[in-house]
């Protein structure tokens, strides 16, 4: 549900960097809304910060694409073709919950159709005629339950009306997109945040012996303590806070469901058909806990 623009709140998830605020409580203190807003602001940021840096970003069950009708006879006629999101739960790049209680779905001809060639032809790559989509999907904000409030201003309505909730939403997005190489498409935990070059840091003489001597001693060890001293270093070149987020920040709260190809003859006429087209799923970032690997393993 598109109903508010949430490019606050997006900003505000992004600043990873701004310490977290709380209000403390005194008795005959004077609290207005700025702090209530803040009492839920400190809770709300320090769940997605624990999820973001601990767990990283990615779907945790559920949220699978596909299409209806999945088949068809010939590939000569035009169809109405849905394209669906079933019910699931993830985190997006800055570590919020996505949750899909209910079956999502996109006609696919209607959202081409609205579509200029322009935009189109982002996606397109004219060496197989194939025009690649993606999914995405990230956590939104979505007013409800109206009520009246006081006018405000003069010659203001008498019966205006202001949300008294902010629900938890979730916006779809069908993009225009040609698919990245695959050394450019591996699974990136901290969704905002550059992988780390191969090379090991500039260790001290102290921490070069430490390091050496992990590794005759135990092989497996060294290699993990060769990660955790790339950790040192992670953050030098952005900071808690990347610049990338402040240059586009939708693109770094968007979570990868699938890529989508069509095969076109002609991009200003495509024909829509479920033989033309291709869904994959499993290009998407996952997310592996404990309990989900402890709940597979009791599958019959």
């Amino acid at each position: 549900m598109d109903t508010l623009d949430d490019f606050t709140t997006l900003e505000q998830d992004a600043t990873l960097s701004e310490p977290l605020r709380r209000v403390a409580y005194e008795a005959g203190m004077m609290l207005g809304l700025e702090a209530t807003r803040d009492e839920q602001a400190y809770h709300r940021r320090r769940l997605t910060r624990h999820q973001y840096w601990l767990q990283g970003y990615g779907t945790l069950a559920g949220m699978a694409v596909s299409m209806a009708p999945a088949t068809h006879p010939n590939n000569t006629d035009n169809l109405t073709v849905r394209l669906l999101v079933s019910p699931g739960i993830g985190i997006d790049g800055l570590g919020r919950e996505v949750l899909i209680h209910e079956p999502y779905c996109i006609n696919l001809g209607d959202w081409l159709a609205a579509q200029t060639e322009s935009y189109l032809r982002e996606g397109y790559s004219d060496a197989d005629n194939l025009l690649w989509l993606k999914i995405c999907v990230r956590q939104k904000d979505c007013p409800v339950a109206m009520q009246p409030v006081l006018a405000r201003k003069l010659n203001l309505s008498t019966d205006a009306v202001q949300p008294s909730r902010t629900a938890d939403s979730v916006r779809l997005e069908l993009i225009p997109e040609l698919p990245p190489p695959t050394a450019d498409d591996d699974y990136q935990p901290w969704a905002c945040h550059q992988a780390l070059p191969a090379a090991l840091p500039a260790l001290s003489t102290a921490e070069q012996a430490l390091l050496q001597q992990v590794q005759n001693d135990n092989a497996e060890a060294g290699a993990q303590l060769a990660l955790h001293a790339r950790l040192l270093y992670a953050l030098d070149s952005g900071g808690v806070n990347p610049q990338q987020l402040n240059d586009e920040l939708e693109e770094g709260a968007r979570l990868l469901l699938a890529r989508i190809s069509i095969s076109v003859v002609d991009i200003n006429a495509i024909l829509v058909n479920p033989q033309l087209i291709s869904i994959n799923n499993l290009v998407r970032p996952f997310l592996a806990t404990a309990s989900q690997l402890a709940w597979l393993a009791r599958q019959p």
